[in-house]
């Protein structure tokens, strides 16, 4: 699944806050990684100094990895034209398998209603999962040896968003580390209008039987996946933030990375995931692997 990493690069530091993870990703994954920087028409007469400065980093990138992976292939290609259409195209052409970028670039243009920019297009774009690097995060040394070491894999009980299933799975396996799942059961809360009536209606209980009803799901998938050699534990929690209690377990379990579908749907008894996705990435102080359920 993850053959080929790809790491966009617009020469900006934010930018290259993503290069750690490419590293770790392609040295643990055994993936060939590629640099790419696309040179806008009105700097193409420096087409020549941009190569130079991804060459440079391709070529610290492959000293870093002949330390314990030499056959790791690490490429650098350069384009000249519009960002989002030269990423497309290569991601197309050369079956990429992931992308790896900041959620920052030389903009400037922090996150927005998503994260705007190049990332927005890419993501709602391309049919591969996208890891985007928040800049709070990204460059942190990690005590632990790495910079993943435990994945957030966030479910809403809908087959779309089951298409994360996976990649966390095959992320988790390669990279030796734990998975909490995590689901949310939306809590029910009654109309004004319904508390008008001469009638009781026990909402809590009906909260209490979905909540149930997901940790009985929860408990048959974590099983399956111990199955198959996979550290696993789960998370459902009752509520009705989806996106605050992604971003509150993600702390409370310490994890280091939310893997979470763009367009899961689901009955009007279970949460959304697409805006919710939106929301998890403005605030999460960590990393963020969106999958575009759309994709296949």
């Amino acid at each position: 699944m993850f053959e080929k990493v790809l790491l966009p690069l617009d020469g900006s530091e934010l930018a290259e806050m993503a290069l750690p993870y490419g590293q770790e990703l392609a040295r643990k994954l055994g993936s060939e990684l590629t640099l790419f920087h696309v040179c806008g028409l009105e700097h193409r007469q420096q087409k020549h100094m941009h190569k130079v400065y991804l060459d440079s980093l391709a070529e610290t990138l492959r000293r870093n990895l002949e330390k314990s992976r030499p056959e790791i292939k690490v490429t650098a290609k350069i384009e000249t034209g519009g960002p989002q259409e030269n990423i497309c195209t290569l991601v197309e052409k050369n079956d990429i398998g992931l992308i790896v970028m900041s959620a920052v670039g030389t903009s400037g243009i922090k996150i927005g209603r998503m994260i705007g920019s190049v990332a927005d297009h890419i993501c709602r774009t391309v049919p591969i999962p996208v890891m985007l690097i928040k800049p709070r995060r990204a460059g942190q040394t990690d005590s632990r040896g790495q910079l993943i070491n435990r994945i957030l894999l966030t479910l809403d009980g809908s087959e779309l968003s089951q298409r994360a299933l996976p990649v966390g799975e095959e992320l988790a396996d390669k990279l030796k580390v734990p998975i909490t799942l995590f689901q949310m059961a939306h809590m029910i809360i009654p109309y004004a209008d319904d508390l008008a009536g001469t009638y009781y209606v026990d909402y809590t209980k009906f909260s209490e039987d979905i909540e149930n009803q997901i940790r009985a799901e929860m408990v048959a998938l974590e099983g399956k996946l111990r199955e198959k050699g996979l550290d696993v534990t789960h998370n459902v929690v009752l509520g009705t933030n989806a996106a605050e209690e992604i971003i509150e377990t993600s702390k409370k379990v310490g994890a280091d990375l939310v893997v979470i579908s763009t367009h899961g749907r689901s009955g009007l008894s279970r949460w959304v995931l697409g805006n919710v996705a939106e929301r998890v990435l403005q605030y999460s102080e960590i990393p963020v692997l969106l999958v575009n359920a759309r994709a296949g």
